[in-house]
């Protein structure tokens, strides 16, 4: 009964530090660019998100009084070429911006701007353009170390 008592108590104590969150709305708040207006970016930010809350022990409720809102602010590829003879090097750098607002019941809204990159660079002997297209990998990069910056800064 004793080991029983025991028990109980450590598993009630454990669930009342957990801390629950739901993922608000994503807005997609860019004002220049490819992507003003595009809704389906903001699907996938939202699953990133998740992902990112989850990742770092926060367990997703959707009846939660903790609400996690984003916008998004700014998303574009930076690139840089160089070309020496018939050798290039091509940098390309994923760039994305977003502000953070977590709502903790009902106290003043905690609001972060958080900065993701990610770097591709390739090298080459022969000049092929792309088009300028995102790299799926490298905005998928960029999403994550965003979601991971911003829930550092909001210390969920």
């Amino acid at each position: 009964m004793r080991v029983f008592s025991i028990f109980t108590g450590l598993l009630l104590s454990l669930s009342l530090q957990s801390q629950d969150i739901k993922i608000g709305e994503i807005r997609n708040k860019i004002m220049v660019g490819d992507l003003v207006g595009n809704r389906s970016i903001t699907f996938g930010i939202k699953n990133v998100l998740e992902e990112a809350v989850q990742d770092q022990g926060v367990y997703l409720n959707p009846n939660s009084k903790n609400v996690l809102e984003l916008e998004l602010l700014f998303f574009d590829v930076q690139k840089n070429s160089t070309q020496i003879a018939v050798f290039g090097k091509n940098v390309d750098i994923y760039q994305i911006v977003v502000r953070g607002i977590y709502t903790k019941g009902d106290k003043k809204p905690k609001v972060k701007v958080a900065k993701g990159t990610a770097k591709s660079i390739s090298t080459s002997t022969l000049v092929i353009d792309q088009g300028g297209k995102f790299s799926q990998a490298n905005v998928s990069t960029a999403i994550k170390k965003v979601c991971v910056n911003l829930i550092e800064q909001l210390k969920l």
